[in-house]
């Protein structure tokens, strides 16, 4: 299948074999050099340096080049391909080579009396000579191996030239050299030896082979044809030899030399698009729709322009289709794409656009904050990195900040990081996967989900049970379950399920799984409190978004006119168990409609009809006035806010009448008063209550009543203990 070849690539880095397989134009090249190389005096002893960064396409050039030379030169003429990169470290160059030219030379040298285990006289000269000139004397027997086809040396190699009874073993090196030049003369064949990969050997055998190619093996009839990058190259002479300036140096070795040109921008970004869109392809057997190819011609046209060799290209196709299989369902191609580029391109700013993002992920999530002194140092750091690139879309921070949000400003010294998204764009943000989402950023470095926040699975699973009646009770267990510490702020994984629920994350929810989600809050509102209040007893519950997240799942009900929302809401008033919160949530329908306070939304933005809403709050406040529930009114701290909420839906004549009731007896006055302090910050004593006798006297009378019966009960000397707290929070109040 094509997906298999595709992802099984990945990390294959191979050279081109065969023009059909060239996308960069090396075939042209290659055959003009040919043409240039079989037109040199094959009787002079030449060397041909082709130069080239690594990654340019060397090897590339070199396998074209070779098969356009042995298509053009004569018979007689001998290509060998010698990589002294794949020999041993501890093998000479020198002797490696002259064992392949021996060979070559044995098959030709039909002088030779063919013995059992004899050799031929020119091989024998040219492994002694080999011998001779070898700075690296190891034992000849390693290089030589078992058997050398043609030249009838088998098992010890060079240790039977001790057998052979030869008398050219005695001759000197330079008697050798011409003994051995005047007998490939006489055989009328010449040499082309092609040299790759030299600047990745170490600095002792690149000089090694460039003493040989110059000094050693510099046969009249011999060219060579060298590979290797410049400056690498040069250095391993500076450090091999101790000379200053490797490159001078390389001019005299190397008379010849033709740089391999800079493919072009559009070739490279050509190349690049087409490797993504053929592993998109791969991975979804199906061709990428226009709105992706267009955020991908984007990312490859700004970024892209960057990439310098052949190599870059393919190493970032290879870190996508190691990625991209894995993390489909998590990531935005393009996103990742951008991220694998300026990896590849400018990776101080991958790891700037890594560090900004984990940072910008406690700042969204309200888990921390960033200094101003360490923003100024990242927002100099984006500066220096964004210089890097050539382009000038790429240098600019308007570009990057489509793919990297909560950046504005346009130069560097106005840019302003960690800038708060709304709602909308978060929304966007996560539901189409991309780098700048809360809940899908550190997949792209990392295959997992942020720690601060819960994956995305976890929302799908949570509304699928919220849809099935039957999984209500697991939904609600799982939820409550939630008010635990993450382990990495303050906030609880409840608080950030909260956070999730917003109008655009709730646009692709059913009306059932919205409907279910919310009657968990009609049930278990009141519960959600406790557990917060035993964690903190000066929890606020309007610290928690408990009434927005229901607000904004009530609105995306409304929006299905088939469903009756009145037929939802009524039984969830009448027979909720969360009845305090029921009615507090109800106060903020109420305010919103204008019914009660002065903050009514736009009319645009209402969410029920007045007359739904006027029968929906008979309902509740028959509810909220019977005895049963008037009774449970004295418990628990947060008395204070659920009796406004008990005034604005049953009436303030209500609510008078039950404290004249309740308050009859001075320790139940007492009590009550105490339920009706406010909570209050001081930077000097910290958080305190306090009472306010001219909030009170909306209830149980006149603020100078209450303080006389305050002074009734002090005379009387009862209450004491009770009476003492209300002075106190008396004392306190600031208003």
């Amino acid at each position: 299948m094509a997906t298999e070849n595709t992802l099984s690539r990945a990390g294959f880095e191979g050279p081109v074999l065969k023009a059909e397989d060239d996308r960069y134009g090396y075939t042209a090249i290659a055959e003009g050099l040919a043409r240039s190389i079989s037109a040199l005096d094959e009787n002079v002893s030449t060397v041909i340096g082709i130069e080239g960064q690594w990654g340019s396409g060397k090897t590339s050039l070199l396998n074209l080049l070779t098969g356009h030379l042995k298509a053009q030169v004569p018979a007689t003429t001998q290509i060998v391909v010698f990589s002294p990169w794949v020999n041993s470290p501890d093998e000479s160059p020198v002797n490696a080579l002259m064992m392949t030219i021996a060979a070559r030379l044995a098959k030709l040298d039909t002088s030779a009396v063919a013995q059992a285990g004899k050799a031929a006289p020119l091989a024998v000269n040219i492994l002694n000579y080999a011998q001779q000139t070898s700075r690296r004397l190891a034992p000849v027997a390693r290089f030589a191996g078992n058997f050398v086809p043609g030249l009838g040396l088998v098992a010890d190699g060079m240790d039977a030239l001790a057998d052979t009874g030869l008398s050219g073993r005695e001759k000197t090196a330079a008697e050798l050299r011409a003994d051995i030049e005047g007998k490939i003369a006489g055989l009328g064949v010449s040499f082309i030896v092609v040299i790759d990969d030299l600047d990745r050997l170490e600095p002792a055998q690149a000089v090694e082979v460039l003493r040989m190619v110059r000094s050693v093996a510099d046969f009249s009839r011999f060219r060579y044809v060298m590979c290797y990058d410049r400056d690498v190259l040069a250095h391993a002479v500076e450090t091999g030899l101790g000379v200053q300036n490797g490159k001078r140096y390389l001019q005299k070795i190397i008379p010849l030399s033709f740089s391999l040109p800079r493919p072009e921008s559009f070739n490279l970004r050509r190349e690049f698009l087409a490797g993504v869109v053929r592993l998109y392809t791969s991975v979804y057997l199906t061709e990428p729709d226009e709105a992706l190819l267009q955020d991908l011609r984007r990312v490859t046209d700004i970024y892209g322009d960057a990439l310098r060799t052949p190599r870059e290209v393919q190493l970032t196709l290879n870190a996508l289709a190691f990625r991209y299989s894995g993390l489909r369902d998590y990531v935005w191609l393009p996103d990742l794409c951008f991220l694998q580029l300026i990896r590849t391109v400018n990776p101080d700013l991958y790891d700037w656009t890594e560090h900004y993002l984990t940072e910008r992920a406690v700042v969204e999530s309200g888990d921390g904050t960033v200094s101003e002194a360490e923003q100024a140092e990242m927002v100099s750091s984006l500066g220096q990195y964004l210089s890097l690139f050539r382009s000038s879309e790429a240098r600019s921070a308007t570009s990057l900040r489509h793919w990297v949000p909560g950046i504005s400003g346009y130069k560097t010294e106005h840019l302003k990081l960690f800038v708060q998204a709304d709602d909308d764009t978060k929304a966007v943000l996560t539901a189409n996967r991309r780098l700048g989402s809360a809940a899908y950023w550190r997949y792209y470095f990392a295959y997992s989900s942020p720690q601060n926040v819960l994956p995305p699975d976890y929302f799908t699973e949570l509304f699928r049970q919220a849809g099935n009646p039957d999984e209500h009770g697991a939904l609600a267990e799982e939820l409550l379950s939630r008010i635990s510490s993450n382990n990495i702020s303050s906030r609880t994984w409840f608080e950030h399920i909260l956070s999730q629920l917003t109008q655009p994350a709730l646009a692709s929810r059913t009306t059932e799984q919205c409907a279910g989600l919310l009657g968990f809050f009609f049930e278990h509102g009141d519960e959600v409190i406790e557990r917060y209040t035993a964690r903190n007893e000066w929890f606020d519950p309007d610290d928690l978004d408990t009434k927005g997240a229901a607000i904004r799942l009530l609105q995306k009900i409304c929006e299905d006119t088939d469903y009756s929302l009145i037929d939802f809401l009524g039984p969830l008033l009448e027979n909720g168990k969360a009845w305090r919160w029921t009615a507090d949530f109800f106060r903020q329908l109420l305010w919103m409609h204008g019914l009660a306070g002065d903050r009514a939304e736009h009319v645009q933005r209402l969410i029920l009809r007045t007359e739904d809403i006027v029968s929906l709050q008979v309902r509740l406040a028959s509810r909220l006035n019977a005895p049963n529930f008037t009774c449970q009114f004295e418990q628990g701290e947060l008395f204070l806010s659920y009796i406004w909420a008990w005034r604005d839906i049953s009436g303030l004549e209500h609510v008078r009448a039950w404290f004249k009731e309740t308050t009859r007896e001075d320790e139940h006055f007492l009590r009550l008063l105490l339920t009706l302090r406010y909570r209050g910050v001081s930077s000097a004593t910290g958080l305190y209550r306090a009472l306010s006798l001219a909030q009170a006297g909306e209830f149980i009378g006149e603020a100078e009543q209450i303080s006389r019966r305050l002074e009734n009960i002090e005379q009387s000397g009862n209450h004491a203990e009770l009476l003492s707290k209300v002075k106190e929070a008396i004392a306190r109040n600031r208003f």
